[in-house]
């Protein structure tokens, strides 16, 4: 594989705190449906600011809800753990203009889940649970031809980062500033910034006694061309940082490929800072009416760990073959690698492995348009690379069913 992004870079993006709203900030979405999935606007786009002033924000056209249904099956087993478990999930989207700069919008659902599990440290194991994935208030301070400016806060989901191995999709409280220049038609920059309290998904900081909250900041500078029909090209660099992270995290994030002094759960520290940069973007190329092909990924580096220990890679790709009746096959294959101390493993994603992990990934997912669902199996095979007694190779296998938001 590829190691990029050896040497250690300094990346220190000042900006002005002008605003905030969600915003899909540098991510690397490589099977998205050709349609608005979501059915009530693009996910991680500007909000609508449209509005009948004579209407309450309950009537306004601009206020909608949306809901999706679905079930799948997840199989885990390494060398010491296995889990299987069958879950179903109910989730739905909620969008407010409460004014004609100001809207709220929350992402939140329910899983049900049953099925067996034997696990040392509770990944990859179904739970029957209420969750949320962001709650946040948006602020339009600026409107103009060539740009915008937003202000936000709340829970913001750290999935609109879109790197696996620095945070997985979960919110984190806080706030957010962001500037939009131009038009995502031909050619859009976005530049924007974020200040969040790294949390558990249930919101628990893991501090204990008198320990300092901790943080969590980003800078990312994000374009997107559109520079022919069919050609869709993005890219964004991203500098990331993580301060005063909590002795429990270190502890657990020690099973999980981090390096750490000491093993209590009171003195327990992580070895190494993190603080460091992610770059990556994606290339979408229509070759054909009914044949598209697309390649993305990232790198990131944390420029406190030492050589061998602080980088980590994840490319993929994916062809998306246009059938009759609005039916996409989207077959897609990826590779990866995260060293032991590249970010915090209890924040990052365990369905990849966390951290000291390198392997693959194969998908297969079927659209069907018309009837608003689609069909998703994917398989991942990780490996350690460094010997850790906590690790061993580890295997997963997904099968699911998904509908398409709909509008109620």
């Amino acid at each position: 594989m590829l190691r990029a992004l050896r040497n250690p870079i300094s990346f220190k993006a000042a900006m002005a705190a002008v605003a905030f709203t969600v915003l899909h900030a540098g991510s690397v979405t490589l099977a998205d449906p050709p349609k608005d999935e979501a059915g009530v606007g693009e996910a991680r786009g500007e909000l609508s600011t449209t509005q009948n002033s004579e209407l309450s924000w309950r009537k306004s056209v601009d206020t909608k809800s949306a809901y999706k249904l679905g079930s799948g099956f997840d199989s885990f087993a390494n060398d010491r753990e296995q889990s299987q478990f069958f879950g179903m999930t109910a989730s739905a989207d909620f969008r407010a203009q409460l004014l004609s700069g100001l809207s709220f919008r929350t992402k939140a659902g329910a899983t049900l889940s049953s099925g067996y599990a034997q696990s040392r440290f509770g990944d990859n194991v179904g739970r029957s649970s209420i969750w949320f994935e962001e709650a946040t208030l948006n602020l339009r301070v600026l409107e103009s031809k060539m740009a915008r400016a937003y202000l936000n806060a709340g829970a913001l989901n750290q999935g609109d980062l879109g790197m696996r191995f620095l945070v997985d999709r979960q919110p984190f409280p806080g706030v957010r500033q962001a500037v939009v220049i131009g038009s995502k038609d031909r050619a859009q920059l976005k530049i924007w910034a974020q200040q969040t309290i790294p949390t558990s998904k249930t919101l628990s900081t893991k501090a204990i006694d008198a320990e300092v909250t901790p943080l969590f900041t980003t800078e990312t500078i994000e374009l997107k061309l559109r520079p022919a029909d069919g050609i869709q090209l993005s890219g964004f660099l991203t500098h990331f940082s993580y301060h005063n992270l909590p002795s429990a995290v270190a502890l657990e994030s020690e099973a999980y490929g981090n390096h750490t002094d000491e093993s209590g759960p009171n003195t327990s520290r992580f070895k190494f800072g993190f603080d460091g940069i992610g770059a990556g973007g994606s290339a979408y190329f229509q070759l054909a009416r009914n044949l598209g092909w697309q390649l993305g990924g990232y790198v990131l580096q944390n420029s406190q760990a030492p050589e061998g220990y602080r980088n980590a890679q994840f490319i993929r790709t994916n062809v998306t073959i246009g059938l009759a009746d609005d039916i996409d096959l989207i077959p897609s294959a990826a590779v990866f690698f995260s060293e032991d101390d590249v970010a915090p493993g209890f924040y990052n994603d365990a369905y990849l492995g966390h951290n000291n992990r390198q392997g693959y990934l194969g998908a297969m997912e079927v659209f069907f348009q018309k009837q608003r669902f689609k069909l998703r199996a994917e398989f991942t095979d990780s490996d350690v690379i460094n010997f850790n007694v906590n690790q061993s190779r580890q295997q997963t296998l997904s099968i699911g069913f998904e509908t398409f938001y709909e509008i109620f």
